[in-house]
């Protein structure tokens, strides 16, 4: 593969790539042979080229500071991402022997530090669905998408990669192929199969649900990414990601009684406490109630209770 593409491969103790971006065509290829989606590969490309303009004769202690300086601009999961970005890339190369060594041999983790995640209200969702896109055909397809989102909690480029076979009707559900190449099957709702059912007949010469004519034949993510942003500015709304959708499934399931492992299967996670840490979000007022219904304190009837004379520090209470 690398004689194809004009590179000598020479002996391991020097580089055959007189530049380390003359490999990332070839890194490129090894990843979509892998089925990596469009997106990480995307993604992956932007962060190698953008850390070779920074470095482009890389060691260990260059991407450590490299790394540790990402820290104080974006978040711990965005740089985890870019860790393991160049630990691919850098892999990649060394193990087919276009570069001596791998610098990211001994690259540890970076500890990813979780927080809360915003999801839209109710109020919102249903100003966004009554938004008109400025082509009819579009409002209906973004609104489809929305809806499927919303009643799957599927992963934005799941959704958009879907193929019409793997809708069943007649069980109501939806054969997705997840992260690490891994197969699960998704319900919908029978609202949401009338729907797809209409939109299928319209689209019926190809074989994906979302067609488009680009690199990939379906709809990306981020040319929908882009519409969601529009309509919500555009429905005087504060604009929110796709991906907040599928925060508001699991967050919604939760509230309403759902078991924990059955929403963690449904969002093909591999561990219900991922679900946990990122997907049970507690309104404030629910936190209060909570406090006022299961506080020990809240339990005693303080009107019995014989009030103490004197309190330490700030809290001493003035006899009449």
């Amino acid at each position: 593969m690398a004689e194809r593409n004009g590179v000598t491969i020479t002996d391991n103790s020097a580089s055959a790539l007189q530049n380390l971006t003359d490999g990332i065509p070839l890194w490129l290829a090894s990843l979509k042979a892998e089925q990596y989606s469009p997106r990480t590969i995307e993604d992956y490309c932007l962060i190698v080229k953008k850390y070779l303009k920074h470095d482009p004769q890389p060691v260990l202690l260059s991407i450590q500071h490299y790394l540790a300086k990402r820290l104080n601009e974006v978040s711990s999961s965005r740089v985890n991402t870019d860790r393991k970005a160049l630990r691919s890339f850098f892999r990649f190369l060394h193990s087919v022997g276009l570069w001596p060594t791998d610098p990211t041999l001994n690259l540890k983790p970076v500890k990813v530090s979780y927080r809360e995640r915003e999801i839209p209200s109710e109020k919102d969702i249903a100003t966004l669905l009554k938004g008109e896109c400025y082509r009819r055909r579009d409002t209906y397809k973004f609104r489809l998408m929305v809806v499927l989102l919303l009643d799957t909690g599927l992963r934005v480029h799941e959704a958009c990669s879907i193929f019409k076979a793997n809708i069943n009707f007649n069980s109501l559900e939806i054969k997705v192929m997840g992260k690490g190449r891994k197969e699960r099957f998704v319900p919908i709702s029978e609202l949401t199969a009338t729907l797809l059912k209409a939109w299928i007949i319209d689209n019926e010469m190809s074989e994906r649900l979302f067609p488009a004519n680009n690199a990939w034949g379906y709809w990306d993510e981020r040319s929908f990414e882009k519409t969601m942003k529009r309509q919500c500015l555009k429905s005087c709304i504060k604009p929110f990601s796709p991906h907040a959708l599928r925060h508001f499934f699991a967050t919604h399931n939760l509230r309403n009684g759902a078991r924990l492992e059955i929403i963690a299967r449904i969002l093909g996670h591999t561990s219900t406490a991922i679900t946990a840490d990122l997907y049970c979000h507690i309104e404030r007022e629910e936190i209060h109630e909570a406090h006022r219904k299961y506080s020990p304190f809240s339990r005693l009837i303080l009107e019995q209770v014989e009030p103490v004379p004197t309190m330490i520090g700030p809290f001493q209470q003035k006899r009449g």
